[in-house]
């Protein structure tokens, strides 16, 4: 049996967290709601709602001015994620800024 130090259980611990933590990163861009899928496209999903005009597409008549994934009661994210899950979308990230037809205000 090979006895291992302190010191290097320690530095292969954090070594090891560092791999875990980065992988969750990659996992999650992996995990973005694609714009293109047919039923983000049938919901009036975009990436960034400040381009929406409502009058330009019928999935876009509930958007309000200010309104974004972010203020959505159904966006599973912090002040600073630039994506979270929503949902609405399983377990799809959406952007912050971004904005589909299901959009329910967050109350105060």
């Amino acid at each position: 049996m090979t006895t291992v130090s302190r010191r290097v259980f320690i530095l292969k611990a954090v070594a090891g967290a560092a791999a875990f933590s980065s992988l969750q990163g990659v996992r999650a861009q992996s995990n973005r709601l694609d714009p293109n899928d047919s039923y983000a496209k049938s919901m009036g999903f975009v990436v960034d709602a400040k381009g929406i005009d409502p009058k330009a597409h019928r999935n876009f008549r509930k958007f309000k001015t200010g309104q974004e994934c972010s203020k959505c009661q159904l966006w599973d994210g912090k002040d600073n994620d630039a994506y979270a899950a929503c949902s609405f979308f399983g377990d799809q990230h959406t952007p912050r800024a971004g904005w589909c037809k299901n959009f329910k205000q967050v109350k105060s």
